[in-house]
């Protein structure tokens, strides 16, 4: 892969404003919404079962460009909200790791506060560097001891009610990203977003 990080930013901020009107036009009424980076954006939830669901994933996203356009979320009043953000973080932002976690809670509280939905919110995915399918123009600098890092300061500030912990299901005894889950050791193929869903729906059945 020839793209540079600075094409891959410019194809990224393309992406999320066609997303965002998108979103806009969709006047749909869904009881959830999946917000995100590229975990959520590449999820086909009508495969899966989540009719119910809208699909608020933009690939390549960041906190900031969440809170950005969290208005989108809030203007629908849904009653569950699902968060899949931060990894990007690493690679796109000037962003400390507290910064991060700080701007995933400032998300679900800015959620909470304007809306009556439950946020729930997963933790980052590893990833498998250097591998022989690894594409590392989208892994970037990120690396699972950073990834790991967020995870343990966002479920410390969290119930175990509202976090998901999604990374302890995908890593391999190396305590990488299980390669039978990826496509490109870092995105999920049909058997990682499985059981990606499976916690979803764990969830589901605990609130009905």
């Amino acid at each position: 892969m020839s793209e540079t990080i600075q094409e891959v930013k410019a194809l990224i901020e393309k992406d999320y404003q066609l997303k965002i009107k998108k979103f806009e036009k969709d006047a749909n009424h869904y009881p959830h919404i999946l917000i995100g980076d590229s975990m959520a954006a590449y999820l086909n939830l009508h495969a899966f079962g989540l009719d119910d669901f809208m699909n608020q994933g933009i690939a390549g996203d960041t906190t900031i460009g969440v809170l950005n356009r969290i208005h989108l979320v809030t203007d629908r009043n849904p009653k569950y909200v699902w968060l899949n953000i931060g990894s990007n973080d690493i690679v796109l932002t000037d962003l400390t790791a507290k910064q991060t976690v700080d701007h995933i809670l400032d998300i679900k509280q800015h959620i909470e506060s304007k809306t009556h939905a439950k946020v729930f919110i997963f933790s980052m995915t590893p990833v498998l560097r250097d591998h022989q399918v690894s594409k590392m123009i989208y892994i970037g600098s990120r690396d699972n001891t950073q990834l790991k890092q967020i995870n343990d300061v966002l479920s410390s500030k969290l119930s175990e009610e509202s976090y998901i912990n999604i990374y302890d299901q995908f890593i391999d005894s190396e305590g990488n990203l299980n390669v039978d889950y990826t496509t490109d050791d870092i995105h999920l193929n049909i058997k990682g977003y499985t059981v990606y869903v499976s916690e979803i729906k764990k969830r589901l059945s605990a609130i009905k």
